[in-house]
């Protein structure tokens, strides 16, 4: 390469020649050499003769790189958003800072050159502080370890450190790059609890429920001691939701959820499944199964007393009840999972024994619930297979002994169990939604009927009325009175043939909602009845307002009228309301003269019940009517 140089330099005949080459010296080494020439020509420009100097230059680059390597290394030094230290290792007081661990510690480089760590307080745990030490010992270096510490103001800091050693100045030292993780582990513990933790309450959610679950039941079995796992859920809750909003909704839950972890010790768990479903889990109880049960079933009793405190909440006066299903560990299950499903099968007992009640399992419960399940399964079948019918029962005036209506009843032709009335079935739909379909099928159905008896002659759309149930979830429908409208429409029966039979669990969810449905659809001139008068607390207080034209006695007060001087006076009662009211009444499950004749005498005419005619399938019902109208054309001949 030299040699190419001077040649070029030659022919083309510049004058001055500057090169740098590295030259290898006869003991194997090498050199920086800096060469300078001059060239002399002849008239004709030939070169003639070269005159130059030769100068080692290795000192001076090496020299030269040191000092760019270590500004390159104090801009970076001092520019590094980290904080990094250099220290003496034998002394072990700072010799170099930068504005990194000034911003991060709050103290500035005056204030800790020349002093130790230790002096000035930095690092808080000395367990940590040996091991960097052990470490540095045995490896050399230490890398993305976590350590804390504090700054200045005592402030806590989590660092992330890494140590090396150095030379400084022929002095060894340590090099130790530190960043702040303060806020990355506080994220991180934030994800943590929201991953084990329900956000509104705090309380632990489901996954960390089954953790600790698991790890009770094996310490409970080790100990050979018993706990128990209460599941709670909260009596129409939904309803607070629907009328007052979720956020009331959400401050109920907030105040549940921090009177049921005042009410238990530290050592047991209250957690938060979602929605009003809550579970207390008890640990460490001594004693036989006689006295645990017992021990338990007074905490279930007090939590219940506790919860249904009243709490005013955004200017409301609200109370709620909790309904509570139990199991004891180990005696009703060895795992998370069979312990809570057995505690929610309480809890449907629970619920289903009339709600605010607190219930044991019971191994005859698991049958049950697999019955229910079996049931659920078969009705979603019983829909596609066309397996429901309506029956319809005839309603009687007792002074003319006229059939003036008929109540369309549902019924299930179970391909297994044979006929079954809705009381085994209804509740399952309304449950799981199924009620929607049936629902409109039903009414469907009933107006369909209802057109063919009246295009056949066999009623009078003067004097005959098609009773319809209809169930609460059905009734919320938005388009509920849309249905109705077109149910009557496509059948052609008149819209004052249809009596719609409602109770007060579709009253008491949203009356204003009510009333309006109500109101359009009497417009169209439906009539309305209250089925079950009497059985419930609200009837009373709503009727005024409602839309209503009958009153349906429930057929519970009419069994015993004559030997029940209570039921007697309610009927009384309610006859005395109707009137004065200028409601219809008609009078449910009346099976004998005796019953009947009392009626009569409180001014009740207007029956159904096994007495005339028990409810007849469609076609029989058909023959019942044609029978009927055979007897009138008798009688009016005669």
């Amino acid at each position: 390469r030299v040699r190419a140089a001077y040649t070029a330099a030659l022919e083309s005949r510049q004058d001055c020649l500057q090169m740098t080459y590295r030259f290898q010296m006869k003991d194997g080494t090498s050199r920086l050499i800096e060469s300078r020439a001059r060239i002399y020509r002849d008239e004709t420009g030939n070169p003639v003769k070269l005159a130059g100097t030769l100068l080692d230059i290795t000192q001076q680059c090496v020299q030269a790189a040191l000092e760019a390597s270590e500004e390159k290394f104090a801009k970076a030094f001092h520019s590094s958003p980290d904080s990094i230290t250099i220290t003496e290792i034998e002394s072990g007081r700072y010799v170099e800072v930068n504005d990194g661990f000034c911003r991060l510690t709050g103290f500035s480089a005056g204030e800790v050159l020349g002093r130790t760590a230790h002096e000035i307080g930095i690092w808080t745990d000395t367990v940590q502080r040996e091991y960097m030490i052990d470490e540095l010992r045995q490896k050399g270096r230490m890398h993305h370890r976590e350590m804390n510490g504090r700054d200045k103001n005592g402030a806590p800091l989590v660092l992330d450190v890494s140590v090396e050693f150095i030379t400084l100045n022929d002095t060894a030292c340590l090099l130790m790059n530190a960043r702040d993780i303060g806020q990355l582990k506080s994220a991180q513990a934030q994800i943590q609890h929201l991953a084990y933790h329900d956000p509104l309450t705090g309380l632990p959610n489901r996954a960390l429920l089954m953790d600790r679950l698991s790890q009770q039941v094996s310490l409970l079995q080790h100990q050979n001691l018993r706990g128990a796992l209460l599941f709670l859920d909260l009596d129409h809750f939904k309803h607070i939701n629907d009328s007052l909003g979720h956020p009331v909704g959400d401050s109920v839950l907030s105040v549940i959820a921090a009177r049921l972890e005042a009410s238990v010790r530290q050592e047991d768990t209250v957690a938060r499944l979602g929605g009003d479903e809550f579970v207390v889990l008890i640990c460490g109880l001594d004693g036989s199964l006689e006295q645990v049960t017992h021990q338990v079933r007074v905490l279930a009793d007090n939590l219940r007393v506790l919860l249904a405190e009243p709490m005013f909440l955004d200017g409301h006066r609200l109370q709620v009840t909790p309904s509570v299903g139990i199991v004891l560990i180990p005696d009703d299950g060895l795992t998370p999972a069979d312990l809570l499903k057995r505690a929610d099968i309480a809890l449907y007992r629970a619920k289903d024994s009339g709600r605010n009640a607190s219930q044991f399992f019971h191994v005859s419960m698991q049958q049950a619930v697999s019955q229910r399940l079996r049931l659920e399964n078969d009705l979603r079948l019983a829909l596609a297979r066309n397996e429901f019918h309506l029956h319809f029962q005839a309603q009687v005036d007792c002074r003319t002994n006229q059939i003036t209506g008929a109540e369309a009843l549902l019924r299930w032709q179970h391909p297994e169990y044979g006929l079954l009335p809705p009381d085994q079935f209804v509740q399952i739909l309304e449950e799981s939604g199924m009620i929607l379909e049936v629902g409109s099928r039903i009414l469907d159905d009933a107006c369909k009927i209802g057109g063919l008896l009246l295009s056949q002659g066999l009623v009078s759309k003067d004097r005959f009325l098609m009773g319809v149930n209809v169930s609460p979830r059905q009734f919320r429908q938005s388009d509920f009175v849309e249905r109705v409208e077109h149910s009557l429409k496509q059948h052609h029966l008149p819209a004052t043939m249809l009596k719609l039979e409602i109770t007060e669990g579709i009253v008491i969810q949203n009356l204003d909602d009510t009333i309006l449905k109500m109101r359009s659809l009497r417009d169209l001139g439906v009539g309305f009845a209250m089925d079950d008068f009497g059985t419930g607390y609200s009837s009373l207080t709503y009727l005024k307002r409602l839309p209503v034209d009958t009153l349906k006695i429930d057929q519970s007060f009419v069994q015993d009228a004559t030997s029940d001087p209570n039921d007697a006076e309610i009927i009384r009662a309610i006859v005395a309301m109707a009137q004065s009211l200028n409601l219809h009444v008609i009078a449910e499950g009346v099976e004998t003269p005796e019953q009947l004749a009392f009626l009569e005498r409180v001014g009740c005419y207007n029956y159904q019940g096994y007495l005339f005619s028990e409810p007849l399938p469609g076609p029989e019902f058909e023959t019942l009517l044609q029978l009927r109208r055979q007897l009138q054309t008798s009688a009016s001949i005669e």
